[in-house]
């Protein structure tokens, strides 16, 4: 049997602890090695060696030799002993360096997951008096556990480009609920990947009407999401990337398939948000001073600064010369809630008329969004 590489060792501190027991009992190398029964030439040679850590693994006959001719015991060495039985076990470093391996081209965030994931297996086991996993179940879950992750995170991103390119606008609890949605989504597509797959059509109906009716997503978001999500699996797995693990080309020195964490633009993001919003403000008070809106009631001032503030948005997504910009403005203009409380429709389309061109030259010099979330100025979206 072959012996690892990993294996005991007469060390400098062993050897510093044997040479104190042999000087305690008052005795040179020579008379060492003939209390030993080693007589001849260079036999002292074997406790110098032992006394320098030189002897590779010595074996317990040779080290119990050595204390009996000192009149000593293994309880004069047994706490250098002890440190080296408490190191990890052979199979246990070879399973933490298989585990680093996986954790390595992984995002930070995925890799501490990861590496509190296996914490907690072994932890459960542990508790419930579970028989531990083996290494190479543990490396596997690891794994997948870790894949599974960063798939998690692209979904979501999925999730951001369809409800933008789509102008969904679910709102911020809708948007919640589209992201649970396509979880579900996405694990059901993994479930039914190889086998079952018969099953699908069903249990993504069972998806849809799980979700909540009142306050919840429209049918009309969740069969957006269910389609884009579709597309996005199919072309992973033609492209063979769902099970691919994280690993360097050749002559490559960062991480293949995205692995590597996207810089943050959040701070670029919110700078250009906060630049819009006095742009806006600078515009309400452009608008404000029209002739129209003179002498209205303070309180309807208000409404009116949210019709300038939602013209500004359709001319973020929308070109304003195109049929959808001017088919979302008359939808607000004859919006009949907004009628009902006083909202003149003709003074919205001469409003209309008057922002839309002073928004999309304004905006010019706001130049292009960080995070891609508007048109850029100029071109159509």
């Amino acid at each position: 049997m072959k012996r690892p590489k990993d294996r005991f060792n007469c060390n400098a501190e062993l050897g510093k602890r044997l040479r104190e027991c042999r000087d305690k009992a008052g005795l040179t190398q020579q008379l060492l090695a003939t209390a030993m029964g080693r007589q001849g030439k260079g036999s002292h040679h074997v406790a110098g060696r032992l006394e320098r850590g030189e002897v590779p693994n010595p074996g317990v006959g040779l080290l119990a030799d050595y204390l009996r001719a000192c009149r000593a015991g293994f309880r004069d060495i047994a706490d250098v002993l002890d440190r080296y039985t408490a190191q990890p076990t052979v199979v246990e470093v070879e399973t933490r360096k298989a585990l680093a391996k996986v954790r390595e081209y992984l995002p930070a965030k995925v890799s501490k997951a990861v590496e509190r994931y296996d914490r907690r297996i072994m932890r459960r086991a542990e508790v419930k008096h579970e028989p531990l996993p083996t290494p190479a179940q543990r490396v596997r879950r690891a794994r997948n556990f870790g894949l599974s992750q960063v798939w998690a995170k692209r979904v979501r991103r999925e999730v951001v480009r369809i409800i933008e390119t789509k102008h969904l606008r679910p709102g911020p609890d809708g948007e919640r609920h589209l992201q649970n949605y396509a979880a579900k989504v996405w694990r059901i597509l993994n479930v039914t990947r190889r086998k079952h797959v018969g099953k699908r059509p069903e249990m993504l109906d069972e998806a849809a009407d799980s979700c909540p009716r009142e306050g919840g997503p429209k049918p009309a978001h969740l069969k957006a999401i269910n389609e884009g999500l579709l597309a996005f699996f199919s072309k992973a797995e033609i492209a063979g990337t769902l099970d691919v693990e994280p690993q360097l080309a050749l002559g490559r020195d960062r991480p293949k398939y995205r692995f590597e964490p996207k810089p943050d633009m959040r701070p670029q993001g919110q700078a250009w948000d906060t630049a819009r919003e006095a742009m806006v403000e600078q515009l309400w008070l452009e608008i404000a001073n029209m002739p129209e809106l003179a002498g209205l009631d303070p309180k309807r001032l208000l409404l009116w600064r949210s019709v300038v503030r939602q013209l500004c948005t359709i001319v973020d997504h929308h070109v304003p010369e195109s049929d959808e910009c001017r088919r979302q403005v008359e939808a607000m203009a004859t919006d009949e809630y907004y009628s009902g409380r006083g909202r003149d429709p003709a003074l919205v389309r001469r409003l209309a008329n008057i922002v839309i061109p002073r928004w999309e030259e304004l905006r010019q010099s706001l130049g292009p969004h960080p995070l891609g979330r508007v048109r850029p100025p100029g071109k159509p979206k």
